[in-house]
């Protein structure tokens, strides 16, 4: 597999792709890039992740800066405590939603967000004109040990968004990664009862870490038996949140972010901000508070980045990733649980009444291990095809008044993804199995 480097970071296979040398020039870089200064990180659990630490540590002081180390920590609390702590930047080791073999490397600007495509542009090219080398130093070490971050993530939640009177038993699957105390924590301060499911940090993970439906299925029994008014699923560095019905059934993290903007809209009105992948339940939602949706391509930082624009109140991606600018400017679990939360005790209804008001619709995700090349040869035969509207954004999107089709290369797998939707189950499946037989 090639070392992957894009606005989602540096990722690979550990010893493979990303080695500890390479870790280290890329942190090393950044650190000089950001001007040698005042540096949070913050990691998941995996088992590379504390030789990484101590590279990543020993990088950033080679390049003149001090660090401030989170420990294990959320990716959103890294990136809230950038802007709190008022550092030059941060980098998160965490392979997010990858398997366990991965990791890597995020990189945050000052403003708590990360890169946006400008500022990767300007790094890529900062990194190309630098000569990378292993420079020893004898700054080596400098590093401030910071467990608060955790603590302050949750009083700033807290006080937006003020705990609820109904008690709700609610579960929580953390994949025994860096949301494990705060996913927790937050809900028991918003006043729900908390049953754990896979809450302790371990450096394997006992299910798939993407949290989607067909990989919580232990913990949608979990939360049967236990007869839970609604569980909430994260990855390992818990930026997405997944949700479990009341009746133990994963509703798909397609509608966490249809959920937590139907409560924000409902309180104010404004701008909506979601990428191109995302279902078409999130148009609905926009439609029905009379505000207006705006796509982008997919990754967080250019949702942020079209956020900032338009000064959305709420965005995100249909992978469980909310943004809620009013507490942090990055997919945040914590801040979508709470928001879930207080949708649900403001209108005393259970997530599957919600739902059940909202139109209905089949998405089917697929990945194809095809080279990005072969994929842009036969993109007409695709477009040829469908009929639909067409947009070139983001490898190739077709939407019709029935359904749409998203074709793309993967930012953090070697995969290209296909995504369809559509009111019939059927039509989505015919749809994709045509993709796939042309691009085979």
């Amino acid at each position: 597999m090639p070392l992957m480097f894009s606005i989602s970071g540096l990722r690979g296979i550990v010893n493979k792709d990303l080695t500890a040398d390479i870790v280290f020039q890329y942190a090393s870089l950044f650190g000089q890039f950001l001007g040698r200064d005042k540096i949070v990180i913050g990691r998941d659990t995996r088992e590379s992740g504390k030789s990484f630490r101590k590279v990543v540590i020993h990088a950033l002081n080679s390049s003149g800066c001090t660090v401030i180390d989170l420990g294990i920590a959320p990716t959103p609390t890294v990136l809230l405590m950038v802007r709190e702590l008022r550092a030059a930047g941060g980098i998160v080791i965490t392979a997010s939603h990858n398997p366990i073999q991965w990791n890597a490397l995020k990189f945050v600007s000052r403003r708590g967000q990360f890169l946006h495509q400008w500022e990767f542009n300007a790094f890529s090219k900062y990194i190309a004109e630098k000569k990378l080398s292993r420079k020893m130093s004898k700054r080596l070490n400098k590093v401030r040990l910071l467990p608060i971050g955790v603590e302050t993530h949750i009083k700033k939640i807290i006080r937006s968004l003020k705990p609820v009177g109904k008690r709700f038993k609610v579960g929580v699957d953390a994949v025994n990664a860096a949301g494990s105390v705060a996913l927790p924590k937050i809900l028991e301060k918003m006043g729900c009862n908390v049953y754990r499911f896979n809450c302790k940090f371990g450096t394997r993970f006992p299910r798939k870490p993407e949290p989607t439906p067909e990989n919580i299925k232990q913990f949608c029994r979990f939360a049967q038996a236990k007869r839970l008014d609604l569980g909430f699923a994260c990855d390992p560095d818990c930026d997405r949140l997944s949700i479990v019905d009341e009746n133990g059934r994963a509703i798909g993290e397609e509608n966490t972010l249809a959920l937590a903007a139907d409560y924000v809209l409902s309180k104010k009105r404004g701008n909506v901000v979601t990428n191109l992948s995302t279902s078409a339940v999130i148009d609905d939602i926009v439609k029905m508070h009379g505000c207006f949706l705006y796509r982008t391509k997919v990754g967080e930082a250019n949702v942020v980045s079209k956020m900032e624009q338009v000064n959305a109140l709420i965005g995100g991606e249909g992978n469980g990733g909310v943004i809620y600018p009013a507490i942090n400017f990055t997919r945040d679990a914590l801040v979508a649980a709470a928001l879930i939360i207080k949708l649900l005790a403001e209108r005393n209804k259970m997530v599957s009444e919600i739902l059940a008001k909202y139109p209905k619709y089949y998405m089917l995700k697929k990945k194809m291990r095809i080279t990005k090349e072969r994929f842009e040869k036969q993109k007409k035969r695709i477009i040829k095809a469908f009929k639909g509207r067409t947009d070139l954004r983001d490898g190739l999107r077709l939407t019709t008044s029935d359904y749409w089709l998203h074709i793309r290369p993967s930012r953090t797998e070697p995969f290209l993804r296909i995504i369809g939707e559509a009111r019939s189950k059927q039509q989505i499946e015919e749809h994709i199995a045509v993709i796939k037989r042309i691009l085979s």
